[in-house]
């Protein structure tokens, strides 16, 4: 997997042929890591998800997900050994029957946590204190105030829980962001008789901690190029960075008292919500059938790109040589270099602008009752070739260029269909690890992070990676046993493996055999006949 992962990310190759066989040789190492877990999941499921989740101090504290998630090693992920620690990670401590149902129930009465709306798993337990140790309790066996900070803790925990409460909350920040945008966005005048509302301070406040809060995933607990760069990877942080920082700025407009700022800030901020909305996309990315679309729009996007470059090209030669046609140089001013562009666009969908032959048939007919994007009078000179380079450019892009990208699009539709599931569920492990992070999704992110800065300042966070001599002996051994584990389903593959070519080898030596046995037969035929 550690190969896999170097050599994909390595740009070292410059042609083309070095690059597709380094590649070919990534994918050829996925492939054996596949193997060899397949073996070590038929050899024992417990001890395999334990491997799989320990984290090697060779390869900076990563487990073999991590890896494999670095190399986009989609067919290793789509295992089910992988997708049954995605799984249960996914779910937290519920049972597998539970709903996304049951729990925005229990989102919106949150008593309903103490009640068998949301069922747990049996082997649930916690460790609590008594007569001085430290005892395994299970949680159905619990009652009053401890099962209900059992069942919350457990049941906030849960990503799944978290992710439908950042739902609902994100929500709801939407609507009082669309709110403030409507009605209560008021210009300030001067600062000393500014009154600013409570639905708008809100906002701020929302908005502020969930900046704070994509600071600190992008920071971590250390402050590296790598983490940065790990956090920038993912194309919904790209997004979150764009999204907040063109807030900012129109909220830095927003509070200036000039009315042409305000209006520019209140412009900025309108536009950013569109992003906003666009980001409840991610809620696709839970449903096996729904998140591959994400990337079937982000595959599209590079499809468009591709047409609007054919497109400008045939656009501006059409658009130049049409209005040429139809205005003559002595009226054409500024205004009308807009119909260049903006003709062609619109006469793609239907609207074909044709004042300027009506011009010709009718003497009465006025600039006034034209399109007013142009200086002065339209003439309607050389209309006969204006109406074919008008009926060549409808065949052209209405016709040629739309259908292609209609191909274009089905094209990539049908390639990312096929590979369906194995896309969803390698995005599942991003969608983990994005709500495994914080216990409370913005704006209750502070009170996380507050508890632990006094958790910090009273010095009860201990440090990673500092552990006693026993646990560390412990620690110690159970990686050998892992380690010994993984070999050994490794070398049970390679001998499989190395058996499967011998027998190839021995079938091919018993074929050669009969041939020569047939051959030897022949000849000693054509002997006797000749003798």
């Amino acid at each position: 997997m550690c190969s896999s992962s170097l050599i994909k990310h390595d740009d070292y190759c410059e042609r083309d042929d070095d690059k597709r066989r380094v590649k070919a040789l990534g994918e050829r190492f996925e492939t054996l890591a596949r193997a060899v877990l397949d073996k070590a999941w038929l050899m024992d499921v417990e001890t395999c998800h334990k491997a799989m989740l320990s984290k090697w101090t060779r390869v900076k504290g990563y487990n073999y997900l991590d890896l494999a998630f670095h190399a986009h090693a989609r067919t290793f992920m789509s295992h089910q050994a992988c997708q049954e620690i995605l799984d249960h990670a996914w779910r937290g401590k519920f049972k597998r029957d539970v709903s996304t149902l049951q729990i925005m129930l229990v989102l919106i009465f949150p008593p309903l946590c103490l009640t068998p709306v949301i069922p747990f798993e049996r082997r649930v337990s916690y460790r609590r204190a008594i007569q001085g140790r430290y005892k395994m309790q299970y949680i159905n066996k619990l009652t009053g105030c401890e099962a209900l900070y059992v069942r919350a803790k457990a049941f906030y925990t849960a990503p799944v829980a978290k992710f439908c409460l950042t739902l609902v909350l994100y929500m709801i920040f939407l609507c009082f962001h669309s709110y403030v945008l409507f009605y209560d966005m008021h210009y300030f005048e001067s600062y000393d008789t500014a009154v600013i509302n409570w639905p708008e301070i809100v906002v701020w406040l929302w908005v502020a901690s969930m900046i704070f809060s994509e600071i600190t995933d992008c920071v971590g607990s250390v402050c590296s190029y790598s983490t940065k760069v790990r956090y920038l990877s993912n194309s919904w942080n790209r997004m979150d960075v764009g999204i907040w920082s063109v807030y900012v700025i129109g909220l830095i407009f927003r509070l200036q008292t000039e009315p042409v700022y305000y209006h520019v800030g209140r412009n900025i901020l309108a536009c950013d919500t569109l992003w906003l909305f666009i980001r409840l996309l991610q809620i696709l990315t839970s449903k096996p059938y729904l998140g591959p679309i994400l990337l079937m729009i982000r595959e599209m996007l590079k499809d468009v790109a591709i047409f609007l470059l054919l497109l400008v090209i045939f656009l501006l030669g059409f658009g130049v040589a049409y209005v040429a046609l139809l205005i003559p140089p002595a009226r054409f001013g500024w205004k009308s270099l807009s119909a260049v562009f903006v003709w062609p666009y619109f006469q793609m969908f239907g609207e074909f602008y044709l004042e300027p032959f009506e011009l010709q048939q009718n003497s009465s007919y006025t600039a006034k009752d034209t399109w007013s994007g142009v200086d002065g009078d339209i003439t309607a000179g050389h209309s006969f070739v204006a109406m074919a380079l008008l009926v060549l450019w409808i065949l052209v892009s209405s016709v040629t260029l739309v259908n292609l990208l209609i191909a274009m699009f089905s094209d990539t539709y049908r390639c990312i269909k096929d590979n369906q599931m194995i896309i969803w569920k390698f995005q599942r492990y991003q969608l983990l690890t994005e709500y495994r992070k914080s216990f409370l999704p913005p704006p209750f992110s502070f009170l996380h992070y507050f508890i632990r800065l006094i958790k910090k300042c009273c010095g009860r966070v201990s440090k990673k990676g500092v552990l006693p001599d026993k646990q560390a002996k412990s620690q110690y051994w159970k990686d050998s046993m892992l380690r010994t584990f993984i070999q050994d389903a490794r070398d049970e593959y390679l001998s499989r493996q190395g058996g499967d070519k011998d027998n190839e080898i021995l079938e091919k030596l018993s074929d050669l055999e009969h041939h020569l046995e047939s051959i030897r037969r022949v000849g000693s035929m054509r002997s006797t006949i000749y003798n």
